[in-house]
């Protein structure tokens, strides 16, 4: 499977960035340029229904806050804000996830990110810092032209630089689901085998490409760009890494033709029965599943064996 350069490939992006914007005009400037979207939004990688996850940069007292900041809201404000906003909603249905700048945890100063940072680098098991740190290495601005888009991200990658050991938490995440698609032959007992299309094939790839970006340093967001980016041919070779671009657009763009089929009742769902696939998406879903499985077969196989080395 080659990389797909279909303009469907950009429909998760125009998506994201279209709820992206919706939320901003919601919660107005001031709120609105404090608060970065993360997850599917912050990664461009949403669809109808994708859950809606938050963080908020604010000014400590004294900051000179960032180039064309309107305003220095405090947590209260940005909490209130957006606990009020309400995306579920057609056409977005984006359900406001637990990870929410609603949230005062989630609600800090720039040094108050990069502590936090060092600290769930440092002691991953003591606070999910494997989930914490993916919140920030995904996370973007809700404004367009904000002072400094790559903020989080680069808190992310430079609390990895620090405590690398967080890479092997990282990575046994990435492999504790294994890619897979059921196989038909169960039609004989009388079932209809369902896939499930973001847990089953699109996280792992996600959180291998997260991975291999906050090793390398990457602070690009986009599953696609990570993999092309922090591709490193001492881990895995440079077509296995293009297998993996191209098992992840494969999977989002079936993603979105499904969700398509489905029409306007509702948002669709990644459950997938396979007998609603045509021939060809099916094996094109198995070639996706069989190359990320491959891949995470050979990463488990180099943990083991102490053969991952740090990126040069």
């Amino acid at each position: 499977m080659a990389p797909s350069r279909d303009p469907h490939d950009e429909r998760a992006r125009a998506w994201s960035d279209g709820l992206r914007r919706e939320l901003a005009a919601r919660l107005g400037p001031a709120v609105a340029h404090a608060v970065w979207v993360t997850g599917s939004v912050g990664r461009g990688e949403a669809v109808p229904g994708s859950d809606l996850e938050s963080l908020a940069v604010v000014c400590a007292p004294g900051d000179p806050g960032d180039p064309g900041d309107p305003g220095d809201p405090d947590d209260r404000a940005v909490r209130r804000a957006v606990a009020s906003t309400d995306l579920s909603r057609a056409p977005w249905f984006a359900e406001t996830s637990p990870a929410s700048a609603a949230d005062p945890r989630l609600i800090r100063t720039r040094a108050g990110w990069s502590t936090a940072a060092d600290g769930w680098a440092g002691a991953p098991a003591r606070d999910l810092g494997v989930v914490h740190l993916g919140l920030l290495a995904d996370a973007r601005p809700v404004t367009d032209g904000h002072g400094d888009p790559e903020l989080l991200p680069h808190l992310a990658a430079q609390s990895v630089r620090t405590h690398p050991a967080i890479l092997t938490d990282i990575l046994t995440d990435a492999l504790s689901t294994r890619a897979s698609v059921p196989s038909r032959l169960t039609r004989t007992l009388r079932s209809d085998p369902v896939v499930d299309l973001k847990a089953s094939v699109l996280t792992p790839v996600v959180k291998l490409a997260r991975w291999a970006a906050l090793r390398g340093g990457v602070t690009s967001t986009a599953t696609d760009a990570r993999l092309e980016l922090a591709a490193d041919p001492r881990v895995l070779p440079a077509d296995r890494w293009e297998s993996l671009r191209a098992a992840a657009r494969f999977t989002a763009r079936l993603r979105w033709e499904v969700r398509l089929r489905a029409g306007s009742d509702g948002p669709g769902t990644d459950r997938v029965p396979l007998s609603v696939l045509t021939t060809a998406e099916r094996a094109g879903l198995r070639s996706a599943a069989r190359e990320i499985a491959g891949a995470q077969r050979t990463l488990d196989y180099l943990r083991s064996s102490g053969g991952l080395r740090e990126p040069g």
